[in-house]
């Protein structure tokens, strides 16, 4: 202490939740000072002050931290709610949250809407003959590749129940939904998926829709029209593509 000049010291602890984390003190260099028991209490006083405000700091900090810590799990748990377990894309639910927003968006801007359904063909018997973890290997492969291809933002590529997929296309009108589902059905040809027990050959049917939609469309009016070109589909034969026509 005679080193730094210090001719009298007080010093107090600053503690936190019984944890002792720092001191505060004040020195008197130019003599010998006897502390009163008044200094004692303004330094206990000042040592207070500053132990809350850095309760406080260190509060927040944590609340924080806290927050962000909630916001993540529940982002997670919002993901997780939306993904199909298996394949890991977008589930029905939340397949139809989105048919229903870009409906209510394509209405607005009075912008095309498509919507495809497909269904792998012959899955049943896939799974009977190859077991069904080699027929869950098929619907993640054909799932992923969906996925890729919808590459815009707004595209979604769901799982819409056992082998059918379905895939939303806001502002693709019928002619561009056609050469998307041509596309779909080759690179799905290019997956090369062995099923000695059809008779086809890229075991994927697709149905399309597409329209305008205005405020008397629903969501039941899109997946119906597509679900009835895929039926036509699968009966004209498998693995092709139809498009609904209103007036037939």
């Amino acid at each position: 202490m005679n080193q730094k000049g210090f001719k009298s010291v007080l010093c107090i602890g600053l503690r936190s939740e019984n944890a002792l984390f720092g001191f505060i003190g004040c020195d008197c260099v130019t003599h010998i000072r006897h502390w009163s028991d008044t200094d004692l209490m303004r330094l206990k006083l000042v040592g207070e002050i500053i132990a809350n405000a850095l309760k406080n700091v260190f509060y927040k900090q944590r609340l924080e931290q806290a927050q962000q810590q909630l916001l993540l799990v529940n982002q997670e748990l919002q993901s997780q709610a939306n993904l199909d377990s298996l394949t890991d894309i977008a589930n029905r639910r939340c397949f139809d949250q989105t048919l229903l927003n870009e409906i209510q968006r394509a209405t607005r801007s009075q912008q095309p809407l498509s919507l495809i359904i497909c269904d792998i063909d012959y899955f049943k018997r896939y799974n009977d003959n190859h077991g069904h973890q080699q027929g869950d290997e098929v619907l993640k492969q054909v799932a992923q590749t969906l996925h890729n291809l919808c590459k815009r933002q707004g595209d979604l590529a769901a799982r819409y129940g056992g082998e059918e997929f379905a895939i939303v296309l806001p502002c693709i009108d019928k002619n561009h939904c056609l050469k998307f589902a041509r596309l779909l059905q080759q690179q799905i040809g290019q997956l090369n998926i062995l099923h000695p027990n059809s008779n086809i050959a890229d075991h994927l049917s697709i149905g399309c829709y597409s329209c305008k939609p205005d405020k008397h469309t629903t969501a039941d009016m899109l997946i119906l029209a597509a679900d009835s070109a895929l039926y036509v589909a699968k009966k004209s034969g498998r693995n092709q593509i139809q498009v609904f026509d209103e007036e037939h």
